[in-house]
């Protein structure tokens, strides 16, 4: 039995991916394919046909997605026409939305934080910020988030500059966060939520088989299984120089690199806690 076409839609969504897929299809190199000469063309760019078979994709179904009707799509069949179509990064992430699918990751996620960031995180001063990766190892910080955290941060081995395994393995921490029990409690649902990603990645394992072989504490919350999503909240310290410091913290994620997050507390403006936090930057007031 012939295959039955699916409804057309006037203005549904699908039509704008069906125009980029025809505009990406025109624009490919059929040299850079490896399919063999076709002879003359007469307009540049791929045949349907032929995108149909470098991607693996019906023809059938291929050319339903060009004129947009309202068929569901696998993210294996984005990739595949991805690949076919020889999509860029960019160009890959929108085909994906305009299919209203998660955009995949790159495989290989760069640690490197843009300069950009770091003039960025210099420019929050009194507000100590820094950047973590879903693991939470701590990738940068400015001199505000060094001055908090002191000794705590400066000099670590590479895995050990991480925030949990500093909350968990650094005494100092301890002193230095009141509550650092409820702390130690969010900060392992929050690392636990974020398994759902990092399961594959050594380092996640690393870092958890380390923590549970180390920590007394970890090794009690974490088969507990609780996950908490990140919510902005209040943060307290109380420092040896300049006393008890009260901020608010929010993370914002990089566009960028979204497996990057960057971290930044504030206080109140014109709060003691504001005038405490610029007493240890050394800033004017």
């Amino acid at each position: 039995m012939a295959a039955t076409p699916p409804p057309e839609a006037k203005d549904h969504p699908r039509k704008a991916l069906g125009a980029f897929l025809r505009s990406r299809r025109e624009r490919a190199d059929p040299a850079g394919t490896g399919l063999p000469p076709g002879g003359r063309r007469r307009t540049p760019g791929l045949r349907r046909e032929e995108v149909s078979l470098l991607s693996g994709v019906s023809l059938t179904w291929y050319t339903w997605l060009e004129q947009g009707r309202d068929i569901n799509v696998s993210p294996q069949i984005l990739l595949a026409l991805s690949r076919a179509l020889q999509l860029d990064e960019v160009e890959r992430a929108h085909l994906f939305r305009l299919s209203s699918l998660p955009v995949p990751e790159p495989t290989e996620r760069s640690r490197d934080v843009p300069d950009a960031i770091r003039t960025f995180l210099d420019t929050l001063l009194p507000n100590p910020a820094f950047v973590i990766d879903r693991c939470f190892d701590v990738l940068a910080w400015n001199r505000a988030q060094e001055q908090i955290l002191g000794d705590a941060l400066l000099d670590r081995a590479p895995g050990e500059l991480n925030s949990v395994w500093m909350l968990f393995r650094e005494p100092l921490l301890r002193t230095l966060m009141p509550e650092w029990e409820a702390e130690a409690r969010w900060l392992t649902g929050l690392l636990r939520q974020q398994a759902a990603y990092e399961l594959d990645n050594p380092r996640f394992t690393e870092l958890i088989d380390e923590l549970l072989a180390t920590s007394a504490e970890f090794a009690a919350l974490w088969p507990q299984h609780d996950v908490v999503e990140f919510r902005s909240s209040v943060r307290r310290y109380r420092h040896p120089d300049v006393g008890d410091i009260e901020v608010s913290y929010v993370r914002m994620a990089l566009e960028e690199a979204p497996w990057l997050s960057l971290i930044c507390h504030f206080p109140e403006p014109g709060s003691e806690d504001e005038r405490r936090l610029r007493k240890l930057v050394a800033l004017p007031g």
